[in-house]
């Protein structure tokens, strides 16, 4: 998922963003254990994204059969992204939206949670931030089903009497929060989980974020 010209929009029973405190936000840290090997594992396989933050790009409207996919590329683009990402959804016709995006570490060695995303013809300066939170891939032993807490960005406006979210920029934006898992089944109890440690650890707004429908329509997986 990309992070391009995006914008919290939530649904009726969020806050309106307007309305902010004046209390700080604290800073956020990426998923201290992700590495190079956790980017390998991380880009192997299909992400279905079942809770996203509505985004100019990703109208609400289009919350279905939504997905990530991720590839490491062999060599890195003129602009220095290292990754492609190719993102789909539809909305409720069946139409089919999305498109490809690059993606690149902010710093591989410190900081190999936080990655860039844009257009391939944008410069990296130009590209929203994308932080993993959270990873955790799938144990099927152990019963564990793979996924990922992603922002966009270090929050900074605080919604009175709630959590934290991303202000936005003129041209990309800081924007946007998701859910992501490796299964189109929706698991309510893994993702309340996640959502309740977005709060609690992060002190996300997830009054930001909707479902995302992969039943209502054919989906083709």
């Amino acid at each position: 998922i990309g992070i391009i010209t995006s914008q919290y929009q939530h649904s009726a029973s969020a806050r309106r963003l307007g309305e902010e405190s004046n209390e700080p936000c604290p800073k956020i840290t990426t998923d201290v254990d992700f590495n190079a090997a956790s980017l390998e594992s991380y880009v192997s396989k299909t992400w279905f994204v079942h809770e996203q933050a509505v985004t100019t790009y990703l109208p609400l409207e289009r919350n279905y059969c939504v997905t990530a996919e991720y590839s490491l590329l062999q060599a890195n683009t003129l602009w220095g992204y290292s990754i492609e990402v190719n993102n789909k959804a539809k909305n409720l016709q069946g139409e089919d939206f999305g498109g490809i995006l690059y993606a690149a570490q902010t710093d591989p060695v410190a900081e190999p949670a936080k990655l860039e995303v844009a257009p391939g013809f944008l410069p990296r300066f130009l590209a929203g931030p994308y932080w993993i939170l959270e990873y955790h891939e799938e144990d099927v032993e152990g019963g564990q089903e793979g996924y990922a807490l992603i922002v966009g960005g270090q929050p900074n406006i605080r919604i009175p009497g709630g959590g934290c979210r991303t202000q936005n920029r003129f041209i990309t934006s800081s924007g946007g929060l998701w859910i992501f898992t490796r299964s189109p089944d929706r698991n309510d109890t893994l993702i309340g989980e996640i959502k309740q440690n977005a709060r609690t650890k992060y002190d996300l707004d997830v009054s930001v974020l909707n479902p995302v429908n992969h039943t209502a329509i054919d989906c083709g997986y």
